[in-house]
C-alpha cells in the first residue's frame, strides 16, 4: 500500500469553492460593466486556471487588454473577499485521516494560482504531515493537463507514474493523468459530472471520498 500514492486536485476535488469563485467574479464583472453569470455556469469556467476564467467569463470579443485587467482585479477580489462558501466536501476529511493513519504519500495540483492554493491547503488541511507537496499555477511551469508538474511531484514524492492515483472531476486532470501515466480517478461530486470524465479516460470513478481508499486497498 506504502507504494502508493495520490495527487489530489483542489477545487471541485477536495474543496467546494464554486459559490464563491462565481460571487467574486460577479463582483468584478459588474465593476467592468460587463455581463454576469448564474453561478452554475461557473461549472464551465474553471479548471484551467485563473486565466481561463476570466476568458470564459467575460464576452468573446473582449480585448486583450480587458482580459488583463480583468484577470489583475479578480485575483485581488478573490484574494481580499470572506470565503464563507468554500468549505471540503463531506467524507474529504474522512479520507485523508485514513491516508493519514497508514502513512500514504499526497500531494495536490491545481490550476488555481500558487498563492491561493498554498492559502487553502493551509486554511482546512494543516494537520496532515503526509501532504508532501502542494502546487497551485506558476508563471514558469505548464498547466494541466501538461504533464511536467505532475511528473516533477511524483519524482519529489520518489513514487513510480504508474503507482499514482491522480484524482480530479473535470478532463483536465483525466488528461493530465493519462499524460502523466497514472491512474486517472474521476469523482462524480464535482463541478463537471462523470460523462466528462469517462470520455477523457478515467480509469475509475467514485461517488465517495472513502471509495478511493477502496482502490488503493485493492492495489
Amino acid at each position: 500500500m506504502k507504494n502508493n500514492g495520490f495527487i489530489f486536485d483542489l477545487d471541485g476535488t477536495l474543496i467546494d469553492s464554486l459559490t464563491d469563485i462565481a460571487l467574486c467574479s460577479n463582483i468584478v464583472l459588474k465593476e467592468f460593466n460587463l455581463p454576469i453569470h448564474e453561478i452554475t455556469e461557473y461549472k464551465y469556467f474553471v479548471g484551467g486556471g485563473a486565466e481561463v476564467l476570466v476568458n470564459n467569463a467575460i464576452p468573446k470579443d473582449s480585448s486583450n487588454e480587458m482580459a488583463i485587467e480583468v484577470l489583475k482585479r479578480f485575483k485581488q477580489v478573490y484574494d481580499s473577499e470572506f470565503h464563507y462558501n468554500t468549505k471540503p466536501y463531506e467524507g474529504i476529511y474522512d479520507l485523508l485521516d485514513l491516508l493519514h493513519e497508514n502513512e500514504i504519500k499526497v500531494a495536490i495540483l491545481s490550476n488555481k494560482p500558487h498563492e491561493f492554493t498554498i492559502k487553502y491547503v493551509n486554511e482546512f488541511f494543516p494537520k496532515y504531515t503526509n501532504i508532501l507537496e502542494v502546487h497551485g499555477s506558476k508563471d514558469d511551469v505548464p498547466k494541466k493537463p501538461h504533464p511536467h508538474a505532475a511528473l516533477e511531484i511524483a519524482k519529489a514524492l520518489e513514487l513510480t507514474c504508474e503507482n499514482i492515483y491522480f484524482v480530479g472531476d473535470s478532463d483536465v486532470d483525466m488528461k493530465t493523468a493519462k499524460n502523466s501515466n497514472m491512474k486517472a480517478v474521476g469523482v462524480s461530486w464535482g463541478f463537471r459530472g462523470t460523462k466528462e470524465l469517462i470520455e477523457n479516460g478515467a480509469d475509475h470513478i467514485v461517488k465517495t471520498p472513502l471509495d478511493i481508499f477502496e482502490l488503493i486497498k485493492k492495489s
